[in-house]
């Protein structure tokens, strides 16, 4: 198991059981039996405290259990049982524990419980006792339900949470509320915010609810409230929301963003779309892009839809294009497309390619593309062609698959492949 899945697994767990206390906490008692339901039912004796009832000398014995799933299992099991029964006491074993996947979630489940009948406690303990990120994704979870229950509330409680992630999840989460019930007035609020570390995740928040419905509204709203990364991240998703819906609409607000992550990422996502509805169209906005690495990735993911499309045409314009680090990409990609699909087609176009350095890069990607699927037949190859037809990758690529796939085989062709000694050492086995 992965440091990340061993970390994040026994928070999910425990919080899927926070569900389930929260139900048992809410569960009105069942009525009593009624004087017309017959007989008398047979009184149940009570089940001695010791035989069910979990105890603080429980959770050690949880803790020292050596998977980690069954371990946040049962402590997580032990916990909330205990949580249910003695809050108090629960709390006070969270005290105890060491930062780590047991003290978070069971920090998170005892404040949200506490939260409920004593809010303002929970966020005095909250103050107290967060340390960590994940910790801090406990305001999160308080500052969505205070707002689900009473917005003017939950807006006075903001005092009470610290500066940095806990008061950035806690504004977060009660903006996503309360724009989702009255977009215009969480606007109004988020704008009126004093301090610009509150103003700004209140004012992105809000606008993620907006550009779900309308990322134009939401991109002219971001450039008139929002500076920096946060208006990057708006500007990025209304653009991926509309190219959804309107390629041809978010294709003419790509050439218009400034230089950046923000633009590459938005040519990127145009040109799959573009590419994936009219090929010929995406070709004729790729002119549009400032030249460089926007235009050559752009063109690589228009080349990934249209060889869905059609495997052949691209190869007309390919032809056409001038000399350059744009063709020996572009090249270099649909070979590899190609080979996929067809290795002896991609092949043969590849040797044709009139530009030497964009010929040879283009077999290495059609010979290691080939090679994924038939690693053995793409190393014959590439050992057949003549001397500095093809640069070293080109075998290197496909004899590396061969290895993975069927390593005795590839050791036993090169103990006697008619190869030179220092190819053949470079093919060695490190």
């Amino acid at each position: 198991m992965s440091t990340l899945t061993s970390r994040l697994w026994p928070i999910a767990a425990l919080l899927v059981l926070v569900g389930v206390l929260a139900v048992t906490l809410r569960r009105p008692p069942a009525p009593p039996p009624s004087a017309t339901d017959g007989a008398t039912p047979t009184p149940t004796p009570p089940t001695p405290p010791s035989a069910s009832a979990p105890t603080p000398a429980d959770l050690p014995r949880a803790l020292g259990t050596p998977d980690p799933r069954t371990r946040a299992q049962e402590f997580g099991t032990t916990f909330l049982a205990l949580l249910a029964r003695e809050p108090e006491l629960a709390l006070a074993h969270v005290r105890t524990l060491p930062p780590g996947p047991e003290r978070t979630p069971a920090l998170i489940a005892t404040l949200d419980a506490l939260a409920r009948s004593a809010p303002e406690r929970a966020l005095t303990l909250a103050r107290e006792l967060v340390r960590t990120h994940d910790e801090a994704n406990l305001y999160s979870l308080l500052f969505d339900r205070f707002a689900r229950e009473e917005l003017p509330s939950a807006v006075q409680r903001l005092a009470a949470v610290p500066p940095g992630l806990p008061r950035e999840n806690a504004l977060r989460a009660l903006a996503d509320i309360w724009a989702t019930r009255d977009t215009p007035s969480a606007l109004a609020w988020a704008q009126n915010l004093p301090d610009l570390a509150d103003r700004t995740p209140a004012l992105e928040t809000t606008l993620h609810n907006v550009l779900a419905r309308d990322p134009l509204q939401a991109i002219e709203l971001a450039q008139k409230i929002l500076t920096g990364p946060a208006l990057d991240r708006i500007v990025l998703a209304s653009l991926q929301t509309l190219t959804a819906t309107d390629p041809q609409g978010a294709s003419t607000l790509v050439p218009l963003l400034p230089p950046g992550e923000t633009q590459t990422y938005a040519a990127v996502a145009v040109a799959r779309a573009l590419g994936a509805k009219d090929p010929d169209a995406a070709i004729t906005w790729l002119t549009t892009l400032p030249p460089g690495q926007v235009q050559r990735l752009a063109l690589n993911n228009i080349l990934t839809e249209w060889v869905r499309r059609d495997d052949t045409a691209p190869a007309p314009y390919l032809e056409k294009l001038p000399p350059g680090p744009g063709l020996d990409s572009a090249a270099t990609h649909y070979a590899g497309l190609l080979a996929a699909r067809a290795p002896a087609r991609a092949l043969a176009w590849a040797q044709n390619v009139a530009h030497e350095s964009t010929r040879q890069a283009a077999l290495v990607s059609a010979a290691s593309a080939w090679a994924q699927s038939e690693p053995a037949a793409a190393t014959l190859w590439a050992t057949a062609q003549p001397t500095g037809a093809l640069p070293l990758a080109g075998l290197t690529g496909p004899f590396s698959y061969w290895l993975l796939h069927d390593a005795p085989a590839a050791r036993a062709w090169l103990a006697t492949a008619p190869l030179p000694p220092e190819i053949k050492a470079k093919l060695q086995p490190k």
